[in-house]
């Protein structure tokens, strides 16, 4: 599998060749199942969810929300040390609220922050940094699309799985700021003046409606008024709204281009997830999890050093493979060895979205580092170099969410759902 993906073959091309070839090698299994689990992997109701969210996406980024969001966050923080930096990253984390991509995030704010703070005065390398770094906020921020696929492989509660990237998220972003505040108060970046009550106000109405979707969805599924996947389409419906009656900004040629986009994304995620679905299948009858549990057995000593094992394994995993195939691949893996050390599968869905997030900025195929890229015009080289102090911060909050288990489950215990 790994010499298909260096000579560039399609990922789900590869994991169904090297399934293939694994069962010739243990034998035993009949060819019946290639075409029963390329199916049964994408037979969820929980990917439902996926091209909805997608959707929502493109729809916020090229409506006007995300611009109006900006504005909003310029207001409320604009006036830090390094103020643009600060309004990044918290809009980053709103936006997250309605997105679930990283990628989207990226490509849509992105275009606007880096445009925004070179206006400002502010380093190109350090306007690029900025954004790719709060773009991991993301997938981990509710609703999130890695956290649905990772559902849909481990058995894990959705509704939990939302909830309990609220805090960690929240952890992050704190952390970015704080990052934020020593170049500022380093580099003499500008800041915004303090708002006056006018001025709030007005950013507020502008504001106003966009903040008000990810509460919908929050208080939805919180409620029990419509469930994780179908939030995708209240998502949806939200931004149409939005789009067409509030700001008639969305035309009928750019909605037919978005939902063309929409299902080419949607068709190379689903094709993925079926390729790593039959891997897996094929992986787990070959008895690879009970060999890894073996040797892993032998070599950690206790929970803290799995815990750390697998952090580094996921950390190089990141580097290498898209979201959503290391996720449907790995997680199967890994499940054997998770239930015989306790370690609960809501949290550890959390450290593992947020190890993959990290691998989103990594070089050789870190997509949001070459989206940031293009977008602010740097070279990978220069770009990687400068974003290690942003990776050195988001390991600080992946030892965090690793450790202090609280972070990720609080909120879902208080709110009294199944973890």
């Amino acid at each position: 599998m790994i010499l298909l993906f260096l000579c560039k073959v399609p990922i789900y091309v590869s994991m169904a060749i090297a399934g293939c070839v694994l069962m010739m090698v243990t034998r035993g299994m009949k060819w019946g199942i290639l075409t029963q689990y390329l199916y049964t992997g994408v037979d969820s109701f929980t990917l439902l969810s996926i091209p909805l969210f997608l959707l929502a996406a493109k729809l916020m980024n090229t409506g006007g929300i995300t611009k109006r969001l900006f504005n909003f966050c310029m207001t409320l923080v604009g006036w830090l040390p390094g103020g643009l930096g600060h309004v990044n990253v918290l809009t980053s984390f709103v936006f997250a609220g309605m997105s679930g991509t990283a990628v989207s995030d990226a490509s849509g704010l992105g275009t606007i922050e880096i445009q925004a703070m070179r206006e400002q005065g502010y380093d190109n390398e350090f306007s690029c940094c900025v954004t790719a770094a709060s773009s991991t906020l993301g997938p981990i921020i509710p609703p999130s699309i890695p956290l649905v696929v990772y559902a849909t492989v481990s058995g894990a509660s959705v509704g939990a799985l939302f909830m309990a990237g609220i805090v960690p998220g929240i952890v992050m972003a704190l952390i970015m700021m704080v990052v934020v505040s020593i170049y500022a108060i380093k580099r003499g970046y500008p800041r915004s003046k303090f708002p006056d009550g006018k001025t709030f106000r007005s950013s507020l109405r502008a504001g106003i409606l966009p903040l008000l979707a990810p509460i919908i969805l929050l208080v939805g599924i919180y409620g029990g008024v419509f469930t994780p996947t179908e939030s995708a389409a209240i998502v949806v419906l939200y931004s149409l709204f939005l789009d067409v009656a509030m700001y008639h900004e969305l035309t009928v040629k750019k909605f037919i281009l978005l939902l063309r986009e929409t299902v080419r994304d949607s068709v190379t995620i689903a094709m993925i997830i079926s390729g790593a679905t039959f891997f897996g299948y094929v992986a787990t009858r070959a008895r690879i999890p009970q060999m890894i549990l073996a040797t892993m057995t032998q070599l950690v000593s206790n929970k803290t050093v799995l815990l750390l094992v697998i952090n580094l394994f996921l950390l190089i995993i990141g580097c290498f493979l898209e979201t959503a195939s290391a996720i449907t691949i790995v997680v199967p893996l890994l499940l054997p060895l998770l239930q015989q050390y306790g370690i609960n599968l809501t949290q550890f869905g959390i450290i593992m979205v947020l190890n993959l997030m990290i691998g989103l900025l990594t070089p050789p195929f870190g997509l949001v580092l070459f989206v940031v890229s293009k977008i602010g015009n740097i070279s990978i080289g220069q770009f990687s170099k400068a974003l290690i102090p942003w990776m050195f911060a988001l390991f600080v909050a992946l030892m965090v969410v690793t450790f202090i288990p609280q972070i990720s489950l609080w909120l879902p215990t208080v709110l009294g759902m199944g973890i």
